[in-house]
């Protein structure tokens, strides 16, 4: 009942002063289920108090996992980007949960926090990670908007990752920057041969993104079609040509 009442609480979108103390006792709670809920519940209400962000940093260092990553996912929706609410997520991309790592990247991704303390951690999660945690930290760092070499670099290896999910949010990642060398484009245009779920039709979208900011892309992509006039890969291309010419550059099913 006290989780629940929690989570309806979060639903509500009462911030009151006797709302936000109970959920405070819940997040102190001795069930695992209430603590989670209650610490939700915070994250959606809006409330960046210095009570509620100390409460959720504690639950943050000390929760079970499943705790951990509500705390991290709250503090992120809460958009608090002090150096203390920085520091405690950064050291929560080395806890032994994945899916912390994982939230944790998330809420950096909100912050706009591109210290180099952030983006170091970050490529750190984006080569070491597992799947999910080298996909969300591709992710936070295409919308921190850090385009130094290093990041670029980074993403640009991503595109060989193994796992597709990791290299579709690479492209992403790339389109967002807007850088648009020759690496990057001949990165991109290669993946539109991957033969692995949506990951063609993401290097497309990003090819289409940066055209939009590069003279460079265009010329780029005709030669390409010219050279696969006889694959089944050219209609990707023409569809990044298309959009290039038509000045859309948003075909793919899968927004940015």
């Amino acid at each position: 009942m006290r989780r629940q009442a929690a989570s309806a609480l979060g639903n509500l979108g009462n911030a009151s002063e006797v709302v936000i103390n109970a959920l405070l006792l819940g997040v102190k709670d001795r069930y695992n289920s209430v603590r989670y809920s209650a610490a939700r519940a915070l994250g959606n209400l809006g409330n960046a108090s210095e009570v509620v962000i100390n409460a959720l940093l504690l639950r943050l260092e000390k929760g079970d996992n499943s705790v951990r990553l509500e705390a991290a996912s709250a503090l992120g929706r809460l958009g608090n980007a002090s150096e203390v609410v920085i520091n405690a997520l950064v050291l929560r991309l080395e806890d032994s949960d994945n899916s912390v790592c994982r939230a944790a990247a998330s809420a950096l991704g909100r912050f706009g926090n591109v210290s180099e303390v952030v983006i170091n951690a970050l490529l750190l999660r984006l080569e070491k990670g597992d799947n999910s945690v080298r996909r969300e930290a591709a992710s936070a760092l295409g919308r921190l908007g850090n385009a130094s070499e290093v990041v670029i670099n980074a993403l640009l290896l991503r595109l060989k990752d193994e796992d597709n999910s990791v290299r579709r949010e690479a492209e992403f990642a790339l389109g967002r920057l807007g850088n648009a060398s020759e690496a990057v484009i001949s990165a991109l245009l290669l993946r539109l041969e991957d033969r692995q779920g949506l990951v063609p039709y993401s290097a497309a979208l990003a090819l289409g993104k940066l055209g939009m900011k590069s003279s460079d892309v265009l010329p780029a992509v005709v030669q390409w079609v010219e050279q696969h006039q006889d694959t089944e890969y050219v209609g990707l291309g023409i569809d990044v040509l298309w959009d290039l010419v038509a000045g859309e550059g948003n075909r793919s099913p899968v927004p940015f």
